[in-house]
């Protein structure tokens, strides 16, 4: 019996994330790998940079981390959320999920940014993997679609957690504009794609 990938659109995102991580550090040291746009100030979200026609940062932004302590708690949580969302949604309903998400979370913080005035370079996973959670929050509380066995008291509690600022360096802008992405995402998705039986 041939045995079901379940989890290889998490496990190549958690590849690509990692990939791209190792590039920039050889952008900075090789000069092979010199002038990639793998870092902070090359990749990321950046007000200026943005508006100036450097449209692909809201993409490229969300595979760029500003250290290993960040690639390694956002790929635990892309794992963890990751793994779940894609048995329950599909390949690529979760994986178009998780695009959408980060983009709307980056766009978010464009928006906050240009409002406040205040400009910061904006990187990692964690707008799309908020987005994952707002996805499994979607389907969980749809009576149609709901998750036997899934809590949504504890998915929602989980929800609150993640969203909940854990330091000073957390763009808040990123994560609630890809939460809201993810969760909207995933009814659009549904509602024009619907999952096969």
């Amino acid at each position: 019996m041939k045995r079901e990938k379940i989890n290889t659109v998490t496990t190549r995102l958690i590849i690509i994330n990692t990939a791209v991580f190792l590039l920039g550090i050889l952008s900075m040291v090789s000069p092979l790998f010199a002038g990639l746009p793998l870092g902070s100030e090359t990749g990321g979200v950046y007000y200026p940079a943005v508006m100036a026609g450097q449209w692909w940062r809201i993409i490229t932004a969300m595979f760029l981390h500003a250290n290993i302590a960040h690639l390694a708690s956002n790929m635990l949580a892309l794992f963890a959320l990751g793994s779940t969302a894609e048995r329950m949604l599909g390949h690529w309903r979760y994986a178009l999920t998780y695009f959408l998400a980060g983009i709307a979370g980056n766009l978010l913080t464009l928006l906050w940014d240009g409002f406040t005035g205040r400009y910061y370079f904006t990187v990692g996973a964690s707008g799309a993997i908020l987005g994952i959670l707002g996805a499994i929050l979607a389907v969980s509380v749809n009576k149609k679609d709901g998750i036997p066995g899934m809590n949504v008291k504890r998915v929602i509690l989980a929800c609150i957690l993640m969203l909940i600022p854990s330091s000073g360096n957390i763009s808040m802008s990123a994560h609630i504009g890809g939460f809201v992405g993810g969760f909207v995402s995933m009814y659009a998705i549904g509602t024009i794609f619907p999952k096969s039986r």
